[in-house]
Parts: C-alpha cells; structure tokens; sequence
C-alpha cells in the first residue's frame, strides 16, 4: 500500500488504530476532559478506543485506513446512521473501560457524549455522512494520510449529493477543515466551558477536494 492509499479496516486493524487515535487524541480537550490527568489518559484512551472501533466495524461503519504501516484512520457513518450504537459499544467492552476509568472520569465521558449526540440531531436534519473519530499518528502528521482519509469521505458524499458533518475541540482543526470545505454551523460549550464545533461540508465543495 502506497502512503496515500485508502482501504476498508479490519478486526486486525484494531489495536493499531487504536493506539494511533490515542496519540492523536492525548491533548485533544475533549480527552482531556475524559482525563485531566496525562498519564491516565495515555493508559486508558487506547481501550475507549478499541471499544469503539470494534462496534464500528462490527455494525457496518465504514472506517478506513491509510499508509503502511497503518498511519491514519478515519470514522465515516451515514447517511442514516451515525455511529455505533449504545448496545454495540456496550457488547465490546464498554462498561469494563469506564469501570476503569472510575466513576468521576465515567461520568464526564458519558456527559459530554450525551451532549455531543444531542446537538448532533439539533444542529443537522437528513441523511448525511459524519466524520467521527479521525487522526493521524503524530510522527507522520503532514503526509498527506488525512487529506485521503478526508478525500475518501467527501468522494462518496459527492456522488450521493450529501452534506458531511463533524465535531471538533479546537480553532486550528477549524482552521484545518475550512481550507477542504467546511463551515462553521454551530457553536457550544461541554464541561462547564469547553467548547465544540460543529462543521458542515455541502456536497461538491470544491474547497473540499483533497491537498496534501
């Protein structure tokens, strides 16, 4: 597989993607908010993860992977479903990572999740696609693995004519995602402060093409 290459994930995907949306995601504030603290949150994010991405895959979603070795993944769900479910997440694991992670951290998580799902269904009517857990292993950030990742994505919003929805934490992912498209449709705080953006790409952007 050349390093810009896309291809569906696999079970055997798993431990590696996981490990790479932990590194990805260990100063993200919403995993800080999962954890304050650094440490914890290095131990204990690469299970979340594996959670997550095995209810994925087990229930359809359409998780892609790129570079060899694996480098950078992406989480597409849509255009009528939009993540793995409660039952899906519960049936890999999930009550033993919060058990984990103990009951302050449990019921961050499971606050902020809720919040995030809410203002999902608030700020987005329809069928579209959405971007939900998306990263690329620090070292190899700049290779142009996420603007395939990304490019897989839009391609099948595009030929579906479907607006493709994400969330983010922070003003340079804003940033990140305008340059390929994206706009600013909501704003809104989690955890007494932090705040969430959410994005919207419509359907043949050209701003959204892939770059490098």
């Amino acid at each position: 597989m050349n390093q810009g290459s896309v291809r569906p994930a696999t079970m055997d995907d798993v431990d590696a993607c996981a490990t790479i949306l932990a590194r990805a995601f260990h100063d993200d504030p919403g995993a800080v908010i999962f954890d304050p603290d650094p440490a914890r949150r290095a131990a204990m994010l690469p299970g979340f993860f594996r959670t997550f991405l095995e209810a994925s895959l087990d229930e359809g979603g359409d998780i892609v992977v790129a570079g060899d070795p694996v480098g950078g993944l992406a989480c597409w769900f849509g255009p009528d479903r939009h993540g793995p479910s409660e039952a899906g997440m519960a049936a890999h694991g999930l009550a033993d990572v919060l058990e984990q992670w103990g009951p302050d951290a449990s019921a961050r998580i499971v606050a902020m999740t809720a919040e995030i799902e809410r203002q999902h269904e608030r700020l987005i009517d329809g069928p579209h696609l959405r971007l939900d857990f998306f990263g690329v292993d620090p070292v190899r950030q700049g290779s142009g693995l996420g603007s395939a990742l990304l490019g897989h994505g839009h391609e099948i919003a595009d030929a579906a004519g479907l607006p493709s929805y994400l969330e983010t934490f922070t003003r340079p992912n804003v940033t990140y995602y305008e340059r390929r498209g994206y706009g600013v449709i909501g704003k809104y705080f989690v955890d007494n402060g932090v705040p969430v953006y959410a994005l919207v790409r419509p359907p043949g952007s050209a701003a959204g093409a892939s770059r490098p």
